[in-house]
């Protein structure tokens, strides 16, 4: 089984209100979260702006997703996170079917632990449904070394990847090499280090590493500021159109 990865994703972390966030946590979660039809609308404007994947995550986040995707007619290529295991696995794989996921991450909660038993069992669940495995670290530095050492049966990664380091566990350094030597499909997520990093500046050090990023938006203007940049940044460094 092999899935290419789009080089662009929209991230939906603003969507759930994520931690990381800090202040602005609630406003997106009461914003998003607990008026899905402002996620339908932004989803829809990704679509229409060329960028149709989606790094996705939490319940109400499917069923928005799913919503768009009839709206507009489009199928969305979908990375999904979950720290589900077993049969709360497979009852989540069944409510995300009418999207077609092509990769389920095991979320950096389970992955973190770097327990081979427990991974490979939810991996072969994923196969069995026809899914690219996938993992989530927010220990990049030393998941990824793993991941590596032990070839763990998984074929993308999704790792914390910006210039400043933000949440790059256990040090930037690290966590940047692993990344660097990683054999897998690696997704950077937070690159914008929650809003710590102009786009720009963002994009044009991530696309050095990686060939694939996720980043939330959280308005119109966000997405046509951010999109752009990606566009503009992946052109500069990889010398062909995203």
């Amino acid at each position: 089984m092999s899935v290419k990865v789009p080089r662009l994703l929209m991230g939906t972390s603003p969507f759930i209100g994520a931690g990381q966030f800090g202040v602005r946590a609630f406003k997106y979660y009461m914003t998003f979260y607990m008026q899905p039809e402002n996620m339908v609308r932004l989803f829809i404007k990704s679509f229409e702006f060329g960028v149709k994947a989606v790094q996705l995550l939490a319940d109400k986040t499917i069923k928005a997703l799913i919503e768009a995707s009839k709206r507009s007619n489009v199928k969305p290529f979908v990375v999904y996170s979950t720290d589900f295991t077993d049969d709360r696995l497979i009852a989540r794989i069944k409510t995300l079917e009418p999207l077609e996921p092509e990769v389920v991450a095991i979320h950096a909660e389970i992955a973190d632990r770097r327990n081979l038993d427990v991974v490979s069992k939810n991996v072969k669940i994923l196969e069995d449904f026809g899914i690219t495995p996938g993992l989530a670290t927010h220990q990049p530095g030393i998941t990824l070394k793993w991941v590596e050492n032990e070839n763990v049966p998984v074929e993308v990664v999704l790792a914390p990847l910006n210039k400043i380091g933000y949440a790059m566990d256990p040090d930037f350094n690290e966590s940047l090499e692993a990344i660097k030597s990683c054999s897998r499909t690696v997704i950077a997520i937070k690159p914008l280090a929650a809003g710590k990093i102009k786009p720009l500046e963002a994009f044009e050090f991530v696309y050095k590493y990686v060939d694939s990023v996720a980043v939330g938006v959280t308005s119109e203007e966000e997405m046509h500021e951010t999109y752009n940049a990606a566009f503009e940044a992946y052109k500069k460094i990889k010398g062909t159109s995203l």
